[in-house]
């Protein structure tokens, strides 16, 4: 497993253990991006260390989330890492859900995570979760 995995798989550990914050300082580039797909709640591009905490604070507003398979590949010399989770998004609204697959390019700098880029298999289908 090279370095960046290494760094990814410590970060999600983290991350999805409930320390966002810690996640953040110790995994995430001060000069962070995270671009989620428009069209979604959380659309647009989120930027410093605490972008993935502005992120899941407006996606677990709306949804509880369940990761049910997380995968990586790492391209080491490119820096890049990238990530596929099967998630249950349920509305707290409506008690809708849909499972699908997100996928995630993320982008390293001096070993930490600088950018990710977020694409969702079925937006429009998460977006139907959301009405009756």
């Amino acid at each position: 497993m090279g370095k960046n995995l290494d760094t990814m798989k410590k970060f999600l550990a983290q991350f999805q253990s409930g320390d966002w914050e810690g996640a953040c300082e110790n995994y995430v580039a001060e000069d962070f991006e995270c671009h989620e797909p428009p069209g979604l709640p959380q659309e647009g591009v989120f930027r410093g260390r605490d972008a993935s905490m502005q992120v899941s604070n407006i996606y677990h507003g709306i949804w509880d989330v369940s990761i049910d398979d997380q995968q990586y590949w790492e391209a080491e010399d490119a820096g890049i890492v990238f990530s596929r989770y099967v998630i249950t998004w349920t509305s707290k609204e409506t008690g809708k859900s849909i499972t699908q697959p997100i996928s995630e390019m993320n982008y390293f700098k001096d070993g930490k995570i600088a950018k990710m880029e977020v694409f969702h298999f079925n937006p429009i289908g998460l977006l139907g979760t959301l009405s009756d």
